[in-house]
């Protein structure tokens, strides 16, 4: 009975070490961003022949004929707003064309001008795009007793993907900011705003408020133009000082509900709960009385996006299998960049924080293929002027794999699957990464793009590493471009070498240790029997892995060697790792 016992602990303890799934529903996603497709714009050519040196706010999306559509203004508040379109990726830009310009008009003060800023964009249904952005007089804004007389939102539309576009209308007018929609599988389209019209002291105390159309944006709120007193507020943070909220957008969530993030804060005043993510089942219905008295949604409807971050500007967009990313500007434990994180499929659960770049004003958006693109704004001075330039970059979704028992072969070194595991965003070469197994071995195949191949010992060279994890043993592989492999085993904090080899499988398209021509990189399958890695796999048996690599800068025996892993994700913890299934 005793043995019995015994060896039911042992088996129960077995299946919850090296059987468990990832702790989270959203934690089987993590973002690894490509260096090479990082792009800075920092002045783009108008189609009046002329060129536009200030650029801030970008959004950018992939629409249905497969072009990216670039939005911007140029001023950091104003004051003209353009769009361009891109065929290859964002690697160049057709000429922009100027949407709407600032213009001379009478406001309420008098003598005046009209501006534009915040454009931002959704592809509807129907196929049209439908594009909105706050307008304003430059003066008559500040005629607070006349405020929202003198500023409002308006919209405009393109019937073929950008390349044209349509006559600007207004559709609302009241003082606000950052206008943003999202379209309902109803055809409701609801379109957010920063709702600034409540001024108090002379400053904006801003709630999130939306308007609706029911008719594909002809009217709102069932008007042609409908006003600030028709907006209905559907968020707003209150406390002894102030109120705050805006600058939301939202998307729609596999249960039919609604999530949106908004950033927290004024000019003045600043709240350490920002950026929180706001969820609705019943569409808004919002008691507006309760909502300017006592402020809301209450929690859970209304929280904080991750206890780590405080940060602004969120913009948010929904993966395919339903999971949730946001984007906002700020620190995460303590540390500045514009950060991306992986919530869930109810959009909670936000971490896996990773920052390409720095900036503020960005956007996110998934555009196919397991990739995502996002954007900042990055202020600059040139020649004694603040200019703004856009940061462009794609990152690429890692994702928990399931590894189905049988043989695999290794492809070729130029060969491309979006499964495949990638990291590359640190340095001029990139991995990727993909798994298999048989009754006798764990297969690793690596594919390594490296300009500059060089070879010492396995890991004083540029080489593909991967840290693994099964039951309670931590291992690490490491493979170079000569086809040497090294096997470790971690041991009261340090790698123990269990063993040597040759690549099962190896191409090289390069010379190795020769800085005077440009290589490739290399391909290599390592074939590791199951016995050095604790035993016989067990069908269902989850692996967690970890990818990294060394890159060094130049061939040279005592040049640095380099180290990249996957952010948002922390070497020292395999239970935050992606997981790979055997199946």
């Amino acid at each position: 009975m005793e043995k019995t016992a015994a060896f039911l602990f042992f088996a129960i303890s077995f299946l919850a070490s090296c059987c468990s799934p990832p702790n989270l529903p959203g934690d089987d996603v993590r973002i690894s961003w490509d260096r090479s497709t990082h792009i800075i714009i920092d002045q783009i050519a108008l189609d009046d022949g002329t060129v536009e040196p200030n650029l801030y706010y970008p959004r950018v999306k992939r629409l249905p004929d497969g072009a990216l559509l670039l939005t911007f203004m140029n001023d950091h508040l104003g004051w003209e707003i353009f769009a361009t379109r891109s065929e290859d990726d964002g690697a160049s830009w057709a000429p922009a064309q100027k949407l709407c310009s600032r213009h001379p008009a009478e406001s309420t003060v008098g003598a005046d001008e009209i501006v534009y800023v915040n454009p931002d964009f959704i592809c509807l249904s129907d196929g049209r795009l439908m594009l909105a952005y706050q307008w304003r007089y430059l003066k008559g804004y500040g005629d607070i007793p006349h405020t929202n007389e003198n500023c409002g939102i308006g919209i405009l539309f393109s019937e073929d993907f950008g390349k044209t576009w349509g006559e600007p209308r207004n559709i609302y007018r009241g003082r606000c900011w950052e206008p943003a929609m999202l379209e309902l599988p109803s055809g409701e389209i609801q379109l957010y705003l920063t709702d600034s019209q409540n001024v108090v002291s002379g400053m904006s105390c801003p709630k999130t408020s939306l308007i609706r159309s029911f008719d594909g944006g002809k009217t709102w709120q069932s008007k042609d133009e409908c006003k600030w007193e028709d907006v209905e507020g559907i968020s707003y943070t209150v406390d002894d000082r102030f109120g705050y909220d805006g600058m939301a957008t939202a998307v729609l969530l596999d249960n039919g509900s609604i999530a949106m993030t908004v950033e927290v804060w004024s000019g003045k005043y600043v709240v350490d709960q920002t950026p929180v993510v706001v969820k609705t089942r019943d569409n808004w219905t919002v008691d507006q009385e309760a909502l300017m008295r006592d402020g809301g949604p209450d929690y859970p409807f209304k929280k904080q996006v991750n206890k780590d971050f405080i940060g602004y500007g969120p913009y948010i967009a929904r993966l395919p299998d339903g999971k949730v990313i946001t984007n906002a500007n700020g620190q995460y434990k303590g540390k500045e960049g514009l950060w991306v994180l992986i919530g869930d499929n109810d959009a909670d659960n936000f971490s896996h924080a990773t920052s390409p770049f720095g900036g503020y004003w960005g956007s996110v958006d998934y555009t196919g293929n397991d990739r995502i693109f996002v954007t900042s704004t990055v202020k600059y001075t040139l020649d004694g002027k603040t200019r703004g330039k856009i940061n462009i970059i794609q990152g690429r979704l890692n994702r928990s794999k399931a590894i189905h028992r049988g043989d695999i072969d290794l492809p070729p070194l130029d060969s491309e699957e979006s499964d495949r595991w990638f990291l590359g965003g640190k340095y001029n070469s990139s991995v990727t990464y993909d798994f298999g197994y048989t009754a006798d071995d764990f297969i690793f195949n690596t594919w390594v793009k490296d300009g500059n191949l060089t070879v010492f010992t396995p890991e004083n060279s540029d080489a593909s590493v991967l840290l693994l994890s099964r039951g309670n043993e931590i291992y690490k592989l490491a493979v170079n471009a000569a086809g040497k492999w090294i096997l470790y085993r971690q041991e009261h904090r340090a790698w123990h070498r269990l063993q040597t080899g040759d690549a099962a499988d190896l191409s090289v398209d390069g010379t190795v240790n020769d800085d005077s021509d440009t290589d490739t990189g290399f391909a290599a399958q390592v074939r590791i029997p199951w016995k050095e890695l604790g035993g016989a796999p067990h069908k269902g048996e989850f692996l967690h892995a970890h990818p990294a690599h060394w890159d060094k800068l130049k061939s040279a025996e005592k040049a640095a060697r380099r180290w990249e892993e996957l952010d948002g994700e922390s070497s020292d913890y395999p239970t935050e790792w992606l997981t790979l299934r055997l199946i």
